[in-house]
């Protein structure tokens, strides 16, 4: 199978790959974007940035050395609906894209994946849908998790579940650090749907969106209120 890490920046595709190429039979490339269409001095002084937050140096400039003297690094400078940048995913001959940028995909983008692009929303789906949907979870005493699921053109609306994991909020004493922790296990969660889309017998689940409803951003007002609660689950 051939996959592409879609990140907003070469730390975050190496971090992603780096865990998703720990399966046997697939075959890992990764695309960085330059969602902000940011000058090259200000992009790459991004990248160096969040390369010394997230690597050591040595490990990152061995892996970023390997994807790129194997071609499997592709540097996007126009946007991802482009005409052109749809091409290049085109000619990548990818199976399935890996959701790591802060974008919404148009359909074009979508299909130049053979099974489409992956994301790893943190909520259970079909129950949560939409913004703010891990502090909604905590109010309402539903579980915290992350759905890895194929993606369409609507709001988690992408029929094909491949996995839901639930994720207890553990020692996260407020919003900031469990959505951290929820969105930390990308990485893991995509190696795990990709050993499930290539296992014998693999069938989808569905997201069945009648069961469940689109939330939208939480005030700051509730926010304060699941910081207490999550607060007093570890007090």
């Amino acid at each position: 199978m051939r996959v592409a890490v879609i990140a907003a920046s070469l730390a975050a595709g190496i971090r992603i790959a780096t865990e998703v190429e720990r399966v046997p039979s697939v075959d890992v490339s990764i695309v960085c974007c330059n969602l902000e269409m940011r000058s090259p001095l200000i992009r790459w002084l991004r990248e160096c940035g969040l390369a010394l937050k997230s690597f050591r140096w040595q490990t990152y400039i061995t892996k970023l050395w390997a994807y790129a003297h194997s071609g499997k690094l592709v540097i996007l400078n126009q946007p991802l609906d482009d005409p052109t940048t749809v091409e290049r995913l085109r000619a990548l001959q990818c199976d399935v894209g890996l959701h790591a940028a802060n974008v919404i995909y148009r359909e074009a983008t979508i299909a130049a994946f053979q099974l489409g692009i992956l994301n790893a929303h943190i909520g259970i789906l079909p129950g949560y849908r939409g913004r703010s949907v891990a502090q909604w979870s905590v109010l309402r005493g539903d579980p915290v998790g992350t759905t890895v699921f194929f993606i369409d053109g609507g709001i988690d609306t992408g029929s094909r579940i491949v996995l839901r994991a639930v994720i207890p909020s553990g020692e996260n004493t407020n919003v900031r650090a469990l959505k951290t922790m929820l969105f930390d296990c990308d990485a893991r969660l995509y190696r795990k749907a990709l050993e499930a889309l290539t296992s014998e017998g693999f069938a989808y689940e569905y997201n069945d969106i009648s069961h469940g409803k689109r939330y939208y951003v939480m005030s700051r007002i509730l926010n304060e209120v699941v910081d207490t609660i999550l607060g007093s689950r570890t007090s």
